[in-house]
């Protein structure tokens, strides 16, 4: 996982705290970054070369190559949903890197942004960073990385993160809260999904070697706990997977996974269980 990052960039995006995060993710020598701004249809076509001299990637490009990371960058035109995706299952991504922009990304989310879509469609785990608002914590430390908050709603679709959840932990030492709290349970579930399926995969990522926490609610308010406990626990990251219900997708802006993409502060890692992968011609 997190050997090959795509980072698409449209230019919205803040470049100081995108590449801190980038430089995070990149622990390894081995791990190559392809950089890709999507045009508008009918653009003039650029060579690679010319690529990394577009404005919008030459100040990634420079200063990713100056820390001798492996990075590539592709201009290509078109509708940024189709291309983002096709050059995602394309390149073998392991990582996408996205931005949400406010009320003209993630904020508009029902009328389709480019990141929701392309968070149902990714054949790889996305990496989500508002760039528009700001960690209330207003902290930068050494490790981006510490803690790291898993909200679980009882069925194996919302578990489909955990493999990405413990190769991530394991990667960069991460703490890890499962939490759980959903408004369909009764109080006799919730403490027996307390107990088996919290504990089950707790002891799964603890046999790991991972340090787990179990963090569980009653409150019947996922959306509004999920952030509240960001802040209680000084969570750095939140990992969640989007699905459907009942064998139907739900649509995502229906799901709890959008309201916390919309409203939190933090980066998340977005995971669809049951992703609509491109057919690449």
């Amino acid at each position: 996982m997190l050997d090959r990052i795509l980072l698409p960039v449209d230019g919205t995006e803040i470049f100081s705290e995108t590449l801190s995060y980038l430089r995070e993710l990149n622990l390894d020598s081995a791990t190559e970054v392809f950089l890709l701004h999507v045009q508008p249809p009918g653009s003039e076509k650029h060579t690679a070369g010319a690529a990394a001299d577009h404005p919008l990637l030459k100040k990634y490009y420079d200063a990713m190559d100056s820390d001798g990371w492996k990075v590539s960058a592709e201009l290509r035109s078109g509708e940024p949903v189709e291309e983002i995706t096709q050059f995602a299952v394309q390149a073998k991504a392991s990582l996408l890197v996205m931005s949400t922009h406010g009320r003209s990304g993630l904020e508009n989310i029902r009328e389709g942004s480019i990141t929701e879509q392309v968070v149902r469609q990714s054949p790889c785990p996305t990496f989500i960073l508002h760039s528009v608002r700001v960690d209330s914590r207003d902290v930068r430390q050494d490790h981006l990385f510490r803690r790291m908050l898993v909200p679980l709603d009882g069925t194996e679709d919302s578990a489909a993160i955990l493999p990405c959840v413990e190769k991530f932990a394991k990667r960069y030492h991460t703490e890890v809260v499962l939490f759980h709290d959903h408004p369909d349970y009764d109080e006799s579930y919730e403490a027996k999904c307390r107990r088996e399926f919290l504990g089950h995969h707790g002891v799964e990522l603890a046999n790991a070697g991972i340090s787990v926490q179990l963090d569980c609610s009653t409150h019947r308010r996922p959306i509004h706990e999920i952030l509240k406990r960001t802040n209680e626990l000084d969570i750095d990251i939140v990992a969640m997977a989007t699905h459907g219900s009942g064998g139907e997708r739900r649509p995502l802006e229906e799901s709890v996974t959008a309201n916390v993409m919309r409203h939190s502060d933090r980066p998340l890692l977005v995971w669809s269980s049951d992703p609509q992968c491109p057919s690449v011609g």
